[in-house]
């Protein structure tokens, strides 16, 4: 009887621990975490969409697009095409805010 207690007084303290650990109460941070607007998240997705096509990115950040392609970037779901971009770069996707801001976070 004794011993299951002290195993599971055991237990609960390495859980309390791990819990208080992977929240970044004790030691370092787990992960690291960035927020981005929809507009930087636009930005990041014609940049890499203009990469892609060989279309300049003008040193002010401006994109200056074909006409043809014009029809063509009314109808592409950028939203996903952005998120996989920036999540090859270690970052997950947690969530968005109700402000239209997307939170990502990356382990340390």
């Amino acid at each position: 009887m004794k011993v299951s207690i002290v195993l599971l007084i055991f237990i609960l303290l390495v859980s309390i621990g791990h819990f208080l650990f992977d929240f970044g109460l004790l030691g370092t941070p787990a992960y690291e975490y960035k927020a981005l607007a929809a507009a930087q998240m636009d930005e990041i997705g014609f940049k890499k969409l203009a990469e892609e096509n060989g279309i300049k990115v003008e040193e002010d950040g401006k994109i200056k697009f074909p006409n043809e392609m014009r029809s063509k970037l009314v109808k592409f779901n950028m939203l996903p095409y952005t998120i996989a971009e920036i999540e090859k770069e270690g970052w997950i996707l947690v969530t968005v805010t109700s402000d239209d801001h997307y939170l990502f976070r990356k382990r340390k």
